[in-house]
């Protein structure tokens, strides 16, 4: 360590009131303990409580200059900031991160940072700049051995594709993805596999396979208490309902969802519902 970053460690630990100088090992468990808090939190729709805790996991990923630990913070931080609508936040931990995942020549770190970063383009109509950064995760996916970073890259390559209405290569995308879940016995992916499955069937107007698939997802969200897979599901659920008619299914659903979405804070996503709601000529408490 040199002189600078030797002073600059007992500086920052001083201000933080700590009476002796924690080792580095000391240092990287605490901030990979709060960035397992973080997770957790995550997981039980906690998002404020997640962020402190990636945040705090940052700081000591920071003082130490461990590169592995400070881009997964980065990352996490990032999905906080976009679930919060801060797009602009999001993509700057992304973009941080990802040069960090670069100069580490990392091939998992740049596949989960690659499309979190997709992720954004997609849901600001960035079409065309979230094909290539899907695409370059899944080369990076397929460096690894089969696992959830190939599922997920294949499934948001297969976005992309629902996006632009090529619904067969969506399908395809998402039935290689839902293989590799089941290869791997992963009970959340498939769920996933099926939400977007479900979301597909819906597009292409086969509602009775659209609601197989979105309930089958539904019931498996709810086993494994994942809040971000029983929005998305609630939504298509939602959607669903509006398409065939059935206001009373459609506001059953979506009461849900508000309730979810205003426990979260997410006050944009809120108005986004409500604003959907009101064009199916649907009140929330009917």
């Amino acid at each position: 360590m040199t002189g600078y970053r030797r002073w600059l460690l007992v500086f920052c630990l001083v201000g933080l009131g700590c009476a002796s100088v924690p080792s580095q090992e000391k240092l990287q468990s605490q901030a990979i303990s709060l960035n397992d808090q973080g997770d957790k939190y995550v997981r039980q729709g906690r998002v404020n409580r997640a962020e402190g805790k990636f945040a705090e996991a940052l700081k000591f990923n920071r003082l130490i200059d461990r590169r592995v630990g400070i881009a997964a913070n980065l990352n996490n931080l990032g999905v906080i900031a976009q679930k919060q609508g801060n797009a602009a936040q999001a993509t700057a931990y992304f973009q941080e991160a990802l040069e960090i995942n670069r100069e580490l020549h990392d091939p998992s770190g740049l596949s989960e940072t690659l499309n979190n970063l997709g992720l954004v383009f997609l849901s600001h109509g960035k079409v065309n700049e979230a094909q290539q950064a899907y695409q370059e995760a899944l080369e990076n996916a397929r460096l690894l051995p089969p696992g959830s970073l190939l599922a997920l890259s294949l499934t948001h390559v297969g976005d992309v594709a629902r996006v632009r209405k090529d619904y067969d290569l969506a399908l395809n995308y998402y039935h290689q993805a839902l293989l590799v879940d089941e290869g791997r016995k992963d009970a959340r992916g498939r769920a996933m596999r099926w939400e977007r499955l479900g979301g597909t069937f819906l597009d292409l107007r086969d509602y009775a396979r659209a609601d197989l698939h979105l309930q089958f997802a539904l019931r498996e969200f709810r086993r494994l208490e994942d809040t971000d897979g029983i929005a998305d599901t609630l939504k298509e659920l939602t959607l669903l309902a509006l398409a065939q008619g059935d206001k009373k299914e459609a506001a059953f659903h979506a009461t849900l969802l508000l309730e979810i979405y205003q426990a979260r804070c997410q006050e944009f996503k809120v108005k986004e519902l409500e604003e959907l709601l009101k064009a199916g000529g649907v009140s929330s408490s009917q």
